[in-house]
């Protein structure tokens, strides 16, 4: 007599259903039944979140609120549904039906499965359908890992070209260190540090895709005409309006940072939830680069680990990253020798390498990796997605 047995299944659910003989024709539709979510909805007005919670018990799953809103005792409520993908979609359909801004819910959510339009920069393609690796090129004398290393043109093309050897994608070159408490730099030294470097680089023949770390308007302008192809603003559009304003008008791929402090001052913060705190920052300033023009593919979104937060910050921003995925552009994860992994770990700079390496392999759903060591991280990302 056999005994029954239970186990977790895999998160390989159409392996599981081909295992247990299930019919394969249904197969791809039954995938939704047993794949599931859980969804966090914001602003609700109390007699939408009432009608919201009542259509999702007709379906057969919960909708959590505020005590209050049964009563209709609260201006506004968020609320929580965990559901199957197959539960999502009638409940999409329902909610198309319903009056007051349910209607517009139902197409929010449609959304959240929301595949990025591919970037196209030069003769390159980021379709997003793997981690792509953009490699740090810093020439500064003071940054906190490796300034001065290559502040020599020669030096900078040098390793340059070492980068795209080990299969890096993009080249992200920063002329003022934002390490924490750095001295700021004028515009002028910025300018003198970066453009010959992307001008040697481009009469090298070499043409792969090059980004520019600067939150100054001039310097992003004048590397943009020399040859970079993508602005990497660490402020996130906050300390430059006339950058804000040159990215948008120009249509020009934009990295927008979270940051509480640039360069950062080691800023202790407290939030309720720092997570949801800079999910709507992110989200703001996607709105903002749309409705000045901007195209949603010239987008990338980077949640800013370090820039003012506590070590205890950084890692929850890391257990949450998923949650940054329904910002609808590509995510950029920046963690390359940061300090609260030194602090955390007490080890050196130059020791930081295997940890960047590990965490960039363990956290999925990054679209970028911004590194130091592109060969290291290239290797452990290869290694995940052998069991991802």
């Amino acid at each position: 007599m056999n005994d029954i047995v239970v186990k977790i299944a895999s998160s390989n659910i159409s392996k599981e259903l081909q295992n247990i003989g299930f019919d394969s024709s249904y197969s791809s539709y039954a995938v939704n039944k047993y794949k599931g979510a859980t969804y966090k909805i914001f602003n609700l007005k109390p007699h939408e979140a009432n009608i919201l919670k009542q259509l999702c018990l007709s379906l057969g799953f919960d909708c959590a609120v505020r005590r209050e809103t049964i009563m209709c005792k609260c201006d506004y409520t968020d609320a929580v549904i965990f559901a199957s993908e197959a539960q999502i979609l009638q409940l999409i359909e329902k909610l198309r039906l319903q009056p007051f801004r349910l209607n517009e819910l139902a197409e929010l959510i449609n959304r959240l499965n929301y595949n990025y339009q591919p970037l196209k920069i030069r003769k390159y393609t980021f379709d997003w359908s793997r981690p792509y690796i953009m490699g740090i090129l810093n020439v500064t004398p003071d940054s906190f890992s490796d300034g001065g290393n290559f502040s020599n043109v020669e030096a900078a093309l040098n390793r340059a070209v070492e980068m795209i050897e080990q299969g890096v994608d993009i080249i992200d070159i920063g002329g003022e260190s934002t390490r924490p408490d750095a001295e700021s730099v004028s515009v002028d030294e910025e300018l003198n540090r970066v453009i010959p470097v992307i001008r040697k680089i481009r009469e090298a023949g070499i043409g792969i895709p090059i980004s520019i770390d600067t939150r100054n308007y001039q310097t992003a302008k004048e590397a943009v005409e020399t040859g970079a192809d993508i602005i990497n603003d660490v402020s996130g559009f906050e300390y430059d309006n006339n950058l804000f304003d040159y990215a948008a008008k120009n249509n020009i791929p934009s990295v927008i940072v979270h940051s509480n402090s640039v360069p950062a001052k080691n800023i202790d913060f407290t939030q309720a939830d720092i997570v949801e705190e800079i999910y709507f920052s992110l989200y703001n300033k996607i709105q903002k680069l749309k409705n000045a023009g901007m195209e949603i593919q010239n987008i990338i979104a980077d949640p800013g680990i370090g820039f003012g937060k506590s070590a205890e910050s950084n890692f929850e921003i890391l257990k949450r990253f998923n949650e940054f995925n329904t910002l609808g552009v590509p995510l950029l994860l920046g963690i390359s020798r940061k300090s609260f992994i030194t602090k955390t770990f007490n080890i050196p700079f130059e020791e930081a390498d295997i940890a960047t390496a590990l965490y960039s392999s363990l956290i999925k759903n990054v679209n970028i990796h911004r590194v130091h060591n592109v060969k290291l991280v290239k290797q452990y990302l290869q290694y995940a997605n052998k069991i991802n």
